[in-house]
């Protein structure tokens, strides 16, 4: 009998699919089977996987649908495959990514090696200085609504392995199971939740969107992450026009614009005094708008500067309140460090790069939390606020490290004049 398989593809590959997938960790599939048990008998299990992606009988099994809250309100149905699911589609990502991301332009920086939400911010900002009007859209549902003829078009374009084809084409149509087990038929999107659906996505919107802008509009710079995307305009005439044009580029690609997240911006501060009515925008957590700031001669001016979104804030102090750490009476300040500090320093890395000073609301509502388990905790600070707020200020000079906020901040009050010659 021969075992010559109808396709090559390395086990190797297969292997190190599956060590992003480890990496990456992530929920049980529909199969309800998490990575620690996918481990339990790991060779058979990544042999499988090789030997049916081989003979082309691989078959990938629905996905399991969850909602989780959306930052805007409402839910967001994200799907999660298998475990070995998963690795499949890692594997084929592994070999087609390299081709396609370096066609993909240089402004798409969602779900991309080497590229940020925050190098998105950061070049947004610096154009909002030279551009006086902002076109903010945001798609509404696209991993949802993304045409397969119409994606699978752009794939075959770049993919000539039969193999690769064949799966991506069944990863798209693969059903999805709800809460309530009952299982739908996908006869559009990609799903959200599976490894290779970014990578899908941005191919997608490389034809609909970033090529189509580079030629439409060429003296428009745009950055676009995903979905959400911001395109800078000189006039506010070619901001109208810019809008229109895309929302009919979008409707003939089968897409349309989200009507409550997509608007007109006038990047106002200290040199535009225009009248506009909507002078905000939000991109990627962080709200761009008029802002104080300093010159290098220490000179107060306004400035068109990002910080972290008041829906960003409140996210983050609903989460420090859902802890209860005023009822952690039994851990000492240093556990209480190991716990949270990580946490707090992510969210540092990312808020805390632009306009700094926003980030004390989140901090300081931090610090009370601790006053409140230091009262609970410390019979001598028991009802007094003032008290228990000299203490930690004893415990911030004495151990600055504890917590990632302590030492950033320090005694100064002006952490961050967020000016543009920063």
């Amino acid at each position: 009998m021969s075992t010559a398989k109808s396709y090559n593809i390395s086990k190797q590959v297969v292997w190190k699919a599956y060590q992003c997938v480890k990496a990456n960790g992530g929920a049980a599939g529909i199969d309800e089977q998490s990575i620690a048990q996918f481990e339990q008998d790991l060779q058979r299990n990544l042999y499988k996987v090789w030997n049916r992606m081989s003979s082309g009988s691989y078959f990938p099994p629905p996905v399991r649908q969850v909602e989780i809250p959306k930052r805007s309100g409402g839910k967001r149905a994200l799907s999660i495959p298998t475990v070995a699911d998963r690795v499949a589609q890692t594997a084929v990502k592994l070999l087609v990514e390299p081709r396609l991301d370096c066609l993909f332009h240089p402004d798409s920086y969602g779900y991309r090696p080497g590229k940020s939400a925050q190098q998105a911010v950061a070049i947004t900002r610096k154009r909002c200085w030279n551009h006086n009007w902002v076109v903010e859209f945001d798609i509404r549902g696209a991993f949802d609504h993304i045409d397969h003829g119409l994606l699978l078009k752009a794939v075959k374009h770049h993919i000539k392995e039969g193999w690769i084809l064949l799966y991506i084409e069944r990863w798209l149509k693969a059903p999805f199971v709800t809460a309530e087990g009952i299982q739908v038929l996908r006869e559009s999107g990609t799903p959200q939740g599976g490894v290779i659906s970014p990578l899908l996505m941005n191919l997608f919107m490389h034809y609909v969107f970033d090529i189509w802008m580079q030629r439409s509009f060429p003296a428009c710079p745009f950055a676009r992450y995903a979905d959400d995307a911001v395109v800078h305009c000189r006039t506010e005439r070619q901001a109208h026009e810019v809008m229109t044009a895309i929302e009919i580029r979008l409707a003939e690609c089968l897409l349309s614009m989200h009507p409550d997240k997509s608007k007109i911006v006038y990047c106002k501060d200290s040199n535009r005094k225009a009248a506009y009515p909507t002078t905000q925008f939000t991109f990627l957590g962080f709200t761009f708008r008029s802002r104080e700031a300093w010159g290098n001669s220490g000179c107060r001016f306004t400035s068109f500067l990002p910080g972290a979104s008041t829906e960003a804030l409140k996210r983050m102090r609903q989460r420090t309140r859902s802890w209860n750490i005023q009822r952690q009476t039994p851990a000492s300040l240093l556990e209480l460090s190991k716990q949270y500090n990580a946490i707090l320093q992510g969210w540092w890395n990312y808020y805390g790069a632009f306009y700094k000073t926003v980030m004390r609301k989140v901090f300081n509502h931090f610090d009370q939390k601790l006053q409140r388990w230091a009262r609970r905790k410390y019979k001598a600070l028991a009802g007094h606020k003032r008290r228990s707020a000299d203490w930690l200020n004893r415990m911030r000079k004495a151990c600055p490290s504890l917590f990632v906020h302590w030492h950033v901040y320090g005694n100064d009050s002006r952490l961050d004049n967020g000016s543009r010659m920063s």
